[in-house]
């Protein structure tokens, strides 16, 4: 008995064994992977699906929504103007308009979240800003400007975080940098596009029906609009434990749930109540991105295309303007070009090597760089050109930060959701006041006499350190369990 009792669990120890001896280390991944590697092909076609819907939904509305808030700066170069008999910083106020209803909107929207579904809050947001854009086609005044502006960037301000939201429900964490990445491609191409519809239309439409280019570029931006509206209402998903969406099984559904659980994100749907609001507002996540944020706009680079803009404009020859007005507003979509590019790079970097800090880093030195070009601005019309293409660098670090975030709360919705409101309302204030004071239209395209550009130098370098120094040390204190998430959400 005893033999056979030795013979049992030998047999019993090769059985246990065995396998893990089968399993060998996990294949590393590579930049260009766009699955974990070793996914099977059950979830690379889930994966397809959770990015043919909600990629492409997210990335729509987030294009439009750039393409709605940038318009005015083209609108202004390519006749708004001298039509208007606009001055001074009206160009800035217009911004300044836009801002105060994101970040009065920001927080508010976010909360709707738990009121209202994402498949039926974000579409109507959509619609509700189009037809704000669609009024501003009939402006008279500045007035009529500044009161649309402002509730435009009201109802705009749910864009950002109920897309931020959907995407950090439905992603792992080694796929949501790439996935924010495409996700704020989409916003530099709204930036771009911009620029070559107003060009078009200039050249083809001017004057047409009666009706100057600038006030077409504002009707052409509403009907682009329309269809995303539509997209959103068919196949805009809700969080994984919410009801099935239509395009997705009941078992798809169900591993959704488990892969997050996976990660220790199986997170709730929204209750909230006094005890959760507490829980939230002490935890160091909710600080430490809040500040993250507010130093990168602290740096205004979301303005370099528009001071581009005004300085191809202001170029002269022979009394007589360098560049026609088709050319000014297509140059500087160049910016967007290369922004994408620096997006690319830091969102592999990111995830194949799970390292944030180290792409930020990277791009808020080359940053540092553009803007001490800009601040000794040299005698040199294609260096400075360089360098507004350079510090296009800036428009890498939201994807970074922001999916940062949404890895950081992990499956603490709650969490994710507020921080990203709060978060955007506190970025669009203390930028609202520093392009207002720093770099008002009055003083482009050097910003001599506010100094301006010296003062972007300064806050790109208080991001780097932030960034790229304390949040991996919270990060690692949260790890060793010395910080508070907030608590058991």
């Amino acid at each position: 008995m005893a033999a056979n009792k030795n013979q049992s669990d030998s047999e019993q120890s090769v059985m246990t064994t065995e396998p893990l001896a089968v399993q060998g280390p996990k294949p590393a991944r590579r930049w260009w992977h766009w699955h974990e590697p070793g996914a099977s092909k059950e979830e690379k076609w889930l994966i397809f699906k959770l990015d043919a819907a909600i990629l492409t939904y997210t990335c729509l509305t987030f294009f439009v929504k750039y393409l709605d808030q940038t318009n005015v700066t083209n609108a202004y170069v390519s006749g708004m103007k001298e039509d208007l008999d606009l001055h001074g910083n009206q160009l800035n106020w217009l911004t300044t308009y836009f801002n105060i209803g994101i970040i009065i909107g920001a927080p508010f929207s976010t909360l709707m979240l738990t009121f209202v579904k994402p498949r039926w809050w974000l579409p109507a947001c959509t619609m509700a800003w189009s037809l704000l854009v669609l009024g501003m086609h009939k402006a008279e005044t500045i007035k009529t400007l500044y009161i649309l502006r402002f509730f435009t960037g009201l109802c705009e301000s749910g864009a950002m975080p109920g897309s931020f939201y959907i995407i950090g429900s439905w992603y792992r964490k080694s796929e949501i940098s790439r996935r924010t990445t495409l996700f704020w491609f989409s916003s530099v191409g709204g930036q771009m596009l911009s620029g070559y519809i107003q060009a078009g239309l200039y050249r083809n439409m001017n004057g047409r029906l009666g009706l100057a280019a600038w006030r077409w570029l504002f009707i052409l931006d509403f009907l682009i609009s329309v269809p995303v509206v539509i997209l959103g209402l068919i196949i805009c998903p809700d969080e994984p434990k919410a009801k099935k969406v239509w395009w997705m099984s009941e078992e798809e559904r169900q591993r959704c749930i488990e892969r997050m659980a996976d990660e220790g994100r199986d997170a709730e749907l929204f209750h909230w109540d006094r005890r959760l609001i507490k829980r939230v507002l002490t935890s160091w996540q909710l600080y430490a991105f809040c500040l993250a944020w507010a130093f990168m706009e602290l740096t205004c680079g979301v303005n370099l295309q528009r001071w581009m803009t005004l300085w191809i404009k202001s170029l002269r020859v022979d009394g007589k303007p360098k560049y026609s007005t088709e050319k000014v507003n297509a140059i500087p979509t160049a910016v967007g070009c290369t922004g994408l590019v620096w997006m690319l790079l830091s969102a592999f970097i990111a995830d194949s090597y799970q390292n944030r800090a180290l792409p930020i880093c990277i791009l808020g030195c080359v940053q540092l760089f553009s803007y001490i070009v800009l601040l000794v601005w040299p005698d040199n019309e294609s260096f400075l050109m360089a360098a507004y293409y350079l510090a296009s660098a800036y428009s890498a670090l939201s994807p970074l930060i922001s999916a940062w975030l949404n890895s950081s709360c992990g499956g603490k919705n709650q969490l994710r959701a507020l921080t990203t409101g709060l978060m955007i309302s506190i970025g669009y204030a203390v930028e609202t006041v520093a392009q207002q004071e720093m770099f008002p239209i009055s003083q482009a395209p050097e910003f001599k006499q506010t100094h301006g550009y010296a003062f972007g130098i300064a806050w790109i370098a208080v991001m780097i350190i932030w960034c790229s120094v304390c949040l991996p040390v919270f990060e690692r204190y949260r790890s060793a369990g010395h910080l508070k998430s907030g608590g058991e959400l």
